[in-house]
């Protein structure tokens, strides 16, 4: 006899179905890039436009998962790592030194933050439009202020 499904349960397969959607979707918008730069700005494209088309998921990704306790937070930590590890080649096209060992995790913690934030504003909708503002906030550490403004814009 199978017993029911616990409330938790459900969180776990609404997070996962929802982190593999958006992995799929943006890997898929990164796969079209020429370049690293271009890689990042079609990645958080893809991230505001699955925000803004799946609310429901990307609040199991942002602030349904903050809210379930220590499993919820270890998949949230999954989720900014997973994008923090897209944001690491970005290592070798920064000019200077090094930027800080934090600065993936930092970054990738700012989008979802953005993201959780426009969902409980319910303004996910705003998401795509505020891309480019994001594009440049990722990419000014790695390439500067004026290349990362014109990826942005491209």
């Amino acid at each position: 006899m199978n017993e029911p499904a616990e409330p938790h349960d459900d969180f776990v397969v609404a997070f996962e179905s929802a982190f593999a959607r958006l992995q799929v979707r943006v890997e898929e918008a990164c796969a079209t890039a020429e370049d690293w730069p271009g890689a990042v700005a079609a990645g958080i494209r893809a991230t505001f436009e699955f925000a803004a088309d799946a609310p429901g998921d990307a609040q199991a990704l942002t602030r349904d998962a903050l809210a379930q306790g220590t499993g919820g937070l270890a998949r949230h930590r999954r989720l900014v790592a997973y994008a923090a590890g897209l944001l690491e080649p970005g290592r070798e096209e920064a000019a200077g030194s090094a930027p800080p060992a934090v600065l993936e995790h930092a970054l990738a913690g700012g989008i979802a933050f953005l993201v959780a934030h426009r969902l409980a504003l319910g303004e996910e909708g705003e998401l795509p439009a505020l891309a480019g503002e994001a594009i440049e906030f990722v990419l000014t550490p790695y390439v500067g202020p004026e290349e990362a403004r014109r990826v942005a814009r491209a």
